[in-house]
């Protein structure tokens, strides 16, 4: 043990303490990756739990769910009765609502049966106390809120609470408070309780529960009991297992939180590289010392077990840092991802901070696990030094020189089988393969750095001499003479360039395509939506008067009513049903069509032949195509219906059958409006439009009255907004390579002493070798950004080709914006420019005559 201590003495613990700064370096690489995956992880975790904690505080005790089409008809609750003799059930309404104080904050409503919820959800009255005053809780208009959310607002017993639900303003009355425990809990305590009757007036659901909530006695049989309901249930209407609702809500928006992990984890991947760097320039520098403790006789495995140790320790040090860093951006973090799933996916979702600990735990094992792999390398290379070719100058670069045809041959390899890969389908929905093909670019990018650095030396040695003179060929000799340690950093800084290449790109093409996308669906003049306050998405819906009444203000030329809701297919499988009105559609376009066809005459002739038409993920998700058959559950059963095409659309990812107007009522007898497209009769311009609307509304109904230019632009707002977190894990993972650089040549000038003393004493002058260095580091900037562009090139096909698609169902066409990718390029070159200024300074300052005594 006495013997290992000296070892790591020598090789590890001594020269760390000589040379703190650099040492530092790779620390603050695995700090940024882990805060990064720390704080991904924990706004990821946040946004599933939340989901999941209302789920549950709405499920209740329930063991079974009945759920319908449209609903499940309050007539149709009559066939449960006989369940009081094996156990117990509870009608739910459920909905949401903008508060309408000057707040516009969303809240969930949710109306139950009082007489029955005790049996199935948790609900605790904690005021009025008296049961004269609790009859009062059975008036129509009354309502209960979680003591949190009344306090928040300054409601009390008997204060009137004003709402835009349902497209209309209206008041309701406090009856009562409760407790934050149960039902109370869903949606983050943000709610209004009150009974059947309310609820459904309220969320325009009048005649209809969402789900009634069934718990079974103790020894009944679920299975028996699940096959007796639905044998009493009529068409339209089923029985499932009460967890579904959970699994569905972990489901929400998970490609997103699933991409968000893995540009996470790329800033981590770039400080393991940084950690790989450090103990490899750690052997590089120490190989006579190495040499010698293995001429006194140390084993290979004790000089393992030091370099291990190192990179451990910094692996350990990083992550303690960055989980403090990790708790910081938790909070913004959160925000930002929070921000997003309000926006697209779940307009009255609360999402509250979830436990830290789970993250922690999560990033101190990626941090851990990331620094073991990045020292396995470089530790298993100090245990081949041998004692006397090691004492010889250059003698790791001769051994880098002769690997370095295999490693090209291995690069070519690792692309071939990214290809194969990349051909293969998603797992469960998840480009798995996909990324696998991105760590093979990867590998084949690390194999490949050694090359371009030799490559750039030679192509660039006589342009820079020429340019530069003595300064220009010492820079090339010095930054091709030093190819296992300028590979590994420039292997770093290509990935993270690389990267972010591919993310501008792809970001780019995602944003053009939808702005295209934008312009041709969006056709009509005016949108009238239910008011949504602060949220993005829609909140609520209309009711069915708004249309003759939109359709009798003048200057209105033809209303298209759409409606948005949730449907399954034969087989029960989530997805999205709309609905509008094809005449409207043949006249104004929209819907574009993947294969090109004009979308009026398609919806004019599947509005005659009873044919629907399917969005792009839906024809992903379900492997249809035009003339195939799209199966519904519907209020009168299964039905199918001929693909009449598939459409481009951005809306939702989990696909969308889209059926003529009248079709739909005659399946569905919903006569609700989600939003409505209006188009200007000739001559009238849309802001007068709006305005005429505006005034005829005025006091009638509660609504957002929008232009087209408006909406569009709110569109790709929420698009940016969207991609402002993967920006600013691109701009980390840049940063902490650009420390890769620095750190490479300050430990070129520590370890060429002799050299810059040697080349002093025959007249180099402090600026000549100062300005070496930088060119040095310009040369390693310029290599990696060369080899960035062609792994950016591979990265963005694969995000654009296999992992978005596969993730969300939407292609994209490719654009590449030359000006910002030039940014990018210029701005790591600067960086890289800068990173020699301190290294550059510690090589002009080298004293040559102590340089030349040091042995």
């Amino acid at each position: 043990m006495n013997g290992f201590r000296l070892v790591l003495r020598a090789l590890v613990t001594g020269p760390g303490r000589r040379r703190p700064i650099r040492a530092l370096l790779p620390v603050v690489g695995v700090a940024i990756g882990v805060a990064a995956v720390a704080a991904i992880h924990h706004a990821n975790r946040s946004v599933i739990e939340s989901f999941r904690e209302s789920a549950r505080a709405v499920a209740g005790r329930s063991d079974l769910v009945v759920v319908g089409a449209r609903g499940v008809p309050l007539d149709a609750i009559e066939r449960l009765r006989f369940l009081w003799r094996i156990g117990s059930f509870a009608p739910l309404v459920s909905g949401s609502a903008v508060l309408d104080d000057g707040t516009g904050e969303v809240v969930s409503i949710l109306g139950t049966d009082y007489g029955a919820e005790g049996a199935v959800r948790d609900m605790r009255l904690v005021a009025p106390a008296t049961g004269a005053e609790r009859a009062r809780l059975l008036s129509s208009g009354t309502v209960l809120l979680p003591i949190s959310f009344a306090s928040r607002h300054g409601f009390r017993i008997g204060s009137r609470v004003p709402l835009s639900s349902g497209g209309v303003r209206t008041q309701v009355t406090v009856g009562g408070l409760l407790a934050l425990s149960g039902l109370a809990r869903a949606a983050g305590g943000d709610m209004l309780v009150t009974d059947l009757f309310t609820a459904g007036r309220l969320v325009g659901k009048s005649g209809f529960v969402d789900r009634v909530d069934v718990v079974l006695d103790a020894g009944v049989s679920a299975d028996a009991a699940r096959r007796e309901i639905a044998r009493r249930l009529p068409p339209g209407l089923s029985v499932e297992p009460a967890g579904r609702a959970a699994v569905e809500a972990g489901r929400m928006a998970r490609a997103f939180r699933f991409n968000l992990n893995a540009l996470g984890s790329l800033t981590l991947l770039v400080g393991m590289f940084l950690v790989a760097n450090a103990v490899s320039i750690s052997v590089l520098r120490r190989r006579p010392e190495i040499a010698t403790l293995r001429s006194l006789g140390t084993s290979r495995a004790s000089i393992f077990t030091a370099f291990a140790v190192e990179g451990l320790a910094v692996g350990a040090a990083g992550t303690l840092a960055g989980e403090v860093g990790g708790l910081v951006l938790a909070r913004i973090a959160l925000s930002a991802v929070s921000g997003t799933v309000s926006s697209v996916y779940a307009p009255a979702a609360k999402i509250s901070a979830a436990g830290f600990g789970a993250p922690v735990l999560a990033a101190a094992a990626a941090g851990a696990l990331s620094s073991f792999l990045a020292v396995l390398l470089p530790a298993v290379e100090a245990t081949r030094v041998s004692p006397a070719p090691a004492m010889r100058p250059g003698s790791a670069e001769q051994v880098r020189r002769r690997r370095l045809w295999p490693r090209a041959a291995g690069a070519a390899l690792a692309l071939v089988f990214a290809a194969v890969l990349s051909r293969a389908k998603p797992v469960a929905g998840f480009p798995y393969f996909g990324f696998a093909a991105v760590a093979l670019v990867v590998v084949a990018l690390a194999l490949v750095s050694p090359i371009a650095v030799r490559a750039g030396a030679e192509s660039t040695r006589l342009l820079l001499a020429r340019i530069f003179g003595p300064a220009g060929r010492l820079a090339t000799a010095f930054f091709g003479g030093s190819l296992a340690r300028n590979a590994v950093a420039v292997t770093a800084l290509a990935m993270a360039l690389g990267m972010t290449l591919a993310m501008i790109t792809t970001v780019a093409s995602m944003r053009e395509t939808v702005r295209t996308w934008v312009e041709s669906s969006l056709r009509a003049d005016v949108w009238v939506r239910p008011a949504s306050g602060r949220a993005g998405a829609v909140v609520g819906d209309l009711p069915a008067e708004v249309v003759p009444f939109l359709q009798s203000v003048p200057g209105v030329a033809a209303v298209d009513p759409i409606r948005v809701r949730e449907a399954s297919d034969a087989s029960g499988r989530a997805l999205t049903v709309g609905a509008s009105d094809f005449r409207v559609l043949a006249r104004a376009g929209g819907a574009p069509l993947l294969d090109g066809r004009d979308s009026r005459k398609t919806a004019e002739a599947a509005r005659r032949d009873r044919e629907v038409l399917v969005s792009e993920p839906y024809a992903r998700r379900f492997g249809a195509s035009r003339g195939d058959i799209a199966s519904l559950q519907t209020p009168k059963g299964l039905r199918s219906f001929r693909i009449a095409g598939v459409y481009r659309d951005f809306t939702s990812d989990r696909g969308t059958v889209l059926l003529d107007r009248s079709l739909y009522l005659d399946l569905f007898g919903d006569t609700r409006v989600t939003s409505a497209g209006i188009l200007a009769r000739e001559g009238i311009w849309p802001d007068d439009l709006r305005r005429r609307i505006r005034a005829a509304v005025h006091g009638r109904f509660a609504v957002d009255v929008t232009t087209n230019r408006e909406l569009r632009r709110q569109v790709l707002r929420i698009f940016d907004h969207t991609f402002a977190v993967t920006r600013a894990l691109e701009g980390i993972a840049v940063v902490v390579a650009v420390l890769g650089i620095a750190n490479a040549l300050v430990a070129s000038a520590v370890e060429r002493r002799r050299s810059f003393g040697l080349l002093r004493a025959l007249g180099a002058t402090r600026r000549q070798i100062r300005s070496a260095v930088l060119l040095e580091a310009l040369l390693a900037g310029g290599v990696a950004t060369v080899a960035a562009v062609a792994a950016g090139a591979a990265f963005a096909a694969l995000l654009i080709g296999v992992i978005n698609p596969q993730s969300f169902g939407w292609s994209f066409v490719p654009r590449v914006p030359i000006g910002r990718l030039a940014a990018a390029a210029a701005f790591v070159l600067l960086a890289s420019l800068a990173a020699g200024l301190v290294p550059g300074r510690i090589a002009a300052a080298t004293d040559p005559a102590a340089a030349l005594s040091e042995e």
